[in-house]
């Protein structure tokens, strides 16, 4: 069991937020770490083959052990979830659950308090979309926020909980479009990946509106179409990027960079996306290199002393964008 620690699983679950999580202050960077495994734990029901009731009653149990303080009730649950999960890095989390379990019930009242109202309302989601489909933007719009909206409002309730943010209202306000555009790059980007696993995040009206198939999603015949609706998924996720900014302006310095790291990792992928036939690729993936993500972070360290900061590396951003796609902001 001591082989185990936090850190460990953030690295084997999670390259992007294994990379932010140490660079927020110490106050904090614990209870974030941990929240970011109890969603992964969360995650791991609900990409399970279980029925919808037998999900539900997982997550109340879930969310009751950790209230508790129920060890053995957390240590049973751990035993009935592991046979269906179905990610082999979830399985050791699941497995060697205890060292987050213990680490969360060290944390103050509040932080636990906070950690589970945000957990609650993210399995709330899971469990109203688990077999529910995705119809329409709307419908995509109030997944991604049950799946990742929760948690840029988690961050930001926690933040204020720990550094008595004078801006709270509005940061919470903003804190949802955070959210909702790190999930929908990571939706748009996945397609292929998550169409092989027999799932599909994108609307049905779009299938509808260009007569395409689902099953016949990854045909080569549709390329055209697929492009089209690729590029109102695009538009959609541009929709958060001027409030997700202004969330980052609003933030003091030392928190304005570890929150910079992953849009700004996000909006460079959601520019390498549009117009590009890899995501309907199964064998291929969307992503940056290692070396430009590497010069994200060098840049953002340089300048997310700016308040001006996040605007002007977006504008930056899309000046160099090689694709010609220049992404709007209002």
């Amino acid at each position: 069991m001591g082989f185990w620690n936090t850190n460990r699983f953030l690295n084997l679950v999670s390259r992007s937020f294994a990379i932010c999580i140490p660079k927020f202050p110490k106050q904090v960077r614990s209870e974030v770490g941990n929240f970011y495994l109890l969603c992964r734990y969360a995650d791991s029901i609900e990409d399970s083959g279980l029925s919808l009731r037998k999900k539900k009653i997982f997550f109340r149990r879930f969310t009751r052990a950790l209230k508790g303080n129920d060890r053995q009730a957390m240590n049973d649950l751990n035993l009935e979830v592991l046979p269906w999960v179905q990610n082999d890095n979830d399985k050791l989390l699941v497995k060697n659950f205890e060292v987050v379990f213990r680490s969360f019930q060290r944390f103050d009242k509040k932080s636990k308090r906070i950690a589970l109202r945000w957990l609650r309302e993210m399995t709330k989601g899971m469990a109203a979309y688990s077999k529910k489909e995705i119809a329409n933007f709307l419908d995509l719009d109030n997944y991604c926020y049950y799946v990742a909206g929760t948690v840029g409002m988690y961050v930001t309730e926690i933040l204020d909980h720990k550094f008595g943010l004078h801006k709270y209202k509005e940061l919470k306000a903003r804190g949802k479009d955070f959210g909702l555009l790190l999930q929908k790059v990571n939706i748009i980007r996945d397609f292929a990946k998550d169409f092989s696993a027999g799932r599909v995040f994108w609307p049905t009206e779009l299938f509808d509106r260009y007569s395409v198939e689902k099953e016949q999603a990854l045909d080569g015949k549709n390329i055209e179409k697929n492009k089209q609706m690729l590029q109102e998924m695009v538009q959609s996720a541009e929709k958060n990027i001027n409030s997700s900014l202004e969330y980052l302006e609003m933030l003091p310095d030392r928190l304005r960079l570890v929150c910079a790291i992953p849009l700004f990792m996000a909006i460079p992928t959601l520019l390498k996306c549009y117009g590009n036939d890899e995501v309907f690729d199964a064998s291929k993936k969307v992503k940056l290199s290692r070396v430009e993500t590497m010069q994200i972070i060098s840049m953002i360290e340089k300048n997310a002393g700016k308040d001006s900061f996040p605007k002007e590396y977006f504008e930056d951003l899309n000046r160099k964008n090689e694709h010609g796609y220049r992404l709007e902001i209002k």
